[in-house]
């Protein structure tokens, strides 16, 4: 019975990929035709003078519509999203779509009136975008619903047991939703710890393989199982069987692994970088430069004004400048509007809530973060970005690369005027290093640009107008 419901199973991925592309073929031409006519009611396009052949017309949005198919399919938009974030997938689309526009308008500039018009080509991205993630959250909703109630299952079968057997089963259950059904294990003998069933000593894999074949297999690699591992492997290629190996030494590890390739040759790391990627870097860089320059240029009387308050009120000089560690390890200086007195200037104690060293002035504008406003120049030049884990000086650095695990993980990506740890309230020295750490990793394997849209947001709405801001 689950052999007849696993073929099934297998097709009906080939058929969900198959939906996608006719639904978001059928999304593209609605939205480009949408565009369009909006285009022509409001904006008045000089595109509507031209009586064009409707066979050109129609030729036109097919080819359209099939160039956006295509460029979705090389942003991996066509395959299973099962086990992945659905911010993922928007992420996945927003760039295909965003892409698709750029090369649309490269190519109106070039021929001119002959294709879309610039103002098409936005209202195209808004909606077709908005379009495809109603349409794919509405589709992973119904999937769920189908899982949990018992369809479009995939089966998986563990060969092997490690020390990542039980927390990896456990996973399984605790997600229902994600439509995954374990089939049993193989072992050389029954583990009563494990709540599945036992499918027989590696012998039975054959047999178990060629009566009721999973979906995928699981081989728990451990240094029992090593010497078998190429033996295990031809006998799930040679069923075709999809597996995957998850090694006994990941047991220990908080992070997803990621495979990656050099020169052909498969590369295992256990931490994903978004930002290592080129266009996620030129984004970020991008909105990163808009958003501070906007700041600059409202806040500037504020911020002179800020600056003289600091001179009157206490001797020195307004901006206070301290060295930083940043991306790569690398120091540089960055800048704040001076918060205490002068002669504390060498204390590099961490500043903690109600610090005695600050002027009453400066007590103000660390509480609602405006003396970090000054770091808006070292966004511009590169040194920092609106967001990101907040940098140390090189002194804290080093005691904490030390003392904390996974501490200089932080340095993989630019350091940031606000982070997801600063908005989850962990800021200042009486807060914990080590949670505060667990965040900026969080960041750093999950960035997106809206991710960082959100942490702004809660920058303006929790840190600087909360009550317990400091």
């Amino acid at each position: 019975m689950q052999g007849g419901e696993d073929c099934l199973i297998k097709q009906n991925q080939g058929k969900l990929n198959a939906v996608h592309v006719a639904i978001d073929f059928i999304i593209s031409c609605a939205s480009c035709t949408t565009g369009y006519f909006i285009n022509r009611i409001f904006y008045n396009d000089p595109l509507c003078d031209y009586n064009y052949d409707m066979t050109i017309i129609i030729g036109t949005l097919l080819t359209v519509s099939l160039i956006q198919i295509i460029i979705n399919y090389f942003y991996d938009l066509y395959r299973s999203y099962r086990s992945t974030k659905f911010i993922v997938e928007t992420a996945n689309l927003m760039k295909s779509n965003l892409f698709f526009c750029i090369a649309q308008m490269v190519i109106s500039a070039l021929f001119g009136k002959f294709l879309i018009f610039q103002v098409m080509i936005v209202l195209y991205y808004f909606i077709n975008t908005f379009s495809a993630i109603v349409y794919r959250a509405f589709l992973r909703k119904f999937l769920k619903y189908m899982r949990s109630r018992g369809y479009n299952k995939k089966y998986i079968a563990i060969i092997g047991v490690n020390n990542c057997t039980e927390n990896f089963i456990q996973k399984i259950k605790n997600s229902p939703d994600l439509g995954f059904e374990l089939s049993g294990y193989f072992d050389s003998a029954p583990r009563s710890h494990l709540k599945i069933d036992y499918l027989g000593n590696f012998k039975k894999i054959s047999d178990f393989f060629r009566t009721a074949p999973p979906d995928e297999a699981v081989i728990m690699l451990s240094d029992k199982l090593q010497p078998s591992l190429g033996h295990l492997m031809a006998i799930c290629e040679n069923w075709g069987i999809k597996f995957s190996i998850l090694p006994n030494m990941f047991s220990g590890l908080s992070s997803r692994i990621y495979i990656s390739q050099f020169d052909g040759m498969p590369l295992l790391s256990i931490r994903n970088v978004p930002l290592e990627n080129t266009f996620n870097k030129f984004i970020k860089r991008a909105f990163d430069i808009i958003v501070s320059l906007i700041m600059l240029i409202l806040g500037s009387p504020f911020m002179l004004i800020t600056a003289l308050i600091i001179r009157i009120t206490s001797p020195g000089k307004a901006i206070f400048k301290q060295e930083r560690v940043g991306i790569g390890n690398k120091p540089f200086i960055m800048y704040k509007f001076r918060s205490m007195r002068i002669e504390t200037e060498n204390d590099i104690s961490m500043a903690e809530k109600n610090d005695s060293r600050c002027t009453k002035f400066g007590s103000f504008i660390r509480k609602y973060s405006i003396d970090e406003l000054p770091q808006l120049f070292n966004v511009l030049k590169g040194e920092m970005s609106l967001v990101g884990p907040r940098p140390e000086i090189p002194y804290y650095v080093e005691q904490f690369r030390k003392s904390i695990p996974l501490y200089m993980v932080k340095h993989y990506v630019k350091p940031g005027m606000t982070g997801w740890a600063q908005v989850n309230d962990l800021r200042g020295g009486d807060t914990s290093i080590e949670e505060r750490i667990k965040y900026d990793i969080y960041y750093i394997e999950n960035w997106s640009l809206l991710f960082d849209i959100k942490i702004l947001f809660k920058t303006l709405t929790n840190g600087i107008f909360s009550k317990n801001s400091r």
